[in-house]
């Protein structure tokens, strides 16, 4: 009897989880950048400091939404998991969820795998690239995106410092494309805390696909 008694609370654990996941009417994807690939959840970087994570995740979220962030393993392919979570959007908006209300944040190594999502799946969602560019970038890929761009890069950052530019002016499917030039001095260390220069603007995209100016 016990052990019946602890099965249905898990079994109604699980159902509770999973009608939140299905029926949350906005659907946040944080893509994080390498350093979690190599160290984990709870990453510190010699020259940034600690990737609050968990942080960034809780100032994420908004009412009425689920806030989606794998742990990717080491090395992962961004091509290969840049097609996983355009599956995964499109299953969202075949369950009835607005493609307004689906929106992918991508940061650093996660910018990159955003970026491909945006040019390989056609629903006009939204998108937030953080210290995404650079020149090797620009050479090396032919992105088309489609949905609704945020930019947002660091002028400290030495690694992705650099403005989208390239990307707007390309020809491309997209209906939005706005960035926003920070200065925080913190260079790609940027990305490591939940800073108002990044965190609110990205809100604002999240609910409305618009920027304050």
């Amino acid at each position: 009897m016990k052990r019946l008694k602890i099965l249905f609370h898990l079994i109604l654990l699980i159902l509770t989880i999973s009608c939140q996941y299905t029926f949350a009417q906005i659907h946040i994807y944080y893509l994080h950048g390498k350093i979690n690939e190599e160290q984990g959840r709870n990453a510190v970087s010699e020259k940034f400091g600690k990737f609050e994570l968990d942080e960034i995740l809780k100032q994420l979220n908004i009412n009425n939404s689920v806030v989606h962030c794998e742990i990717r393993a080491k090395d992962t392919d961004v091509k290969i998991y840049a097609q996983k979570i355009s599956r995964e959007i499109d299953s969202l908006i075949n369950l009835g969820i607005s493609p307004k209300n689906i929106t992918i944040i991508g940061a650093s190594k996660g910018a990159i795998i955003a970026m491909n999502i945006s040019d390989i799946n056609s629903h006009n969602i939204n998108y937030v690239f953080l210290a995404g560019n650079n020149d090797y970038q620009e050479k090396n890929n032919d992105w088309k995106f489609h949905g609704q761009i945020l930019c947002i890069y660091d002028l400290s950052d030495g690694i992705a410092g650099k403005n989208y530019n390239y990307w707007k002016e390309k020809p491309n499917y997209s209906t939005i494309f706005e960035q926003i030039e920070i200065k925080t001095n913190l260079g790609h260390g940027f990305l490591y805390k939940p800073l108002i220069e990044w965190i609110n603007p990205t809100k604002e995209w999240i609910k409305n696909q618009s920027i304050s100016k």
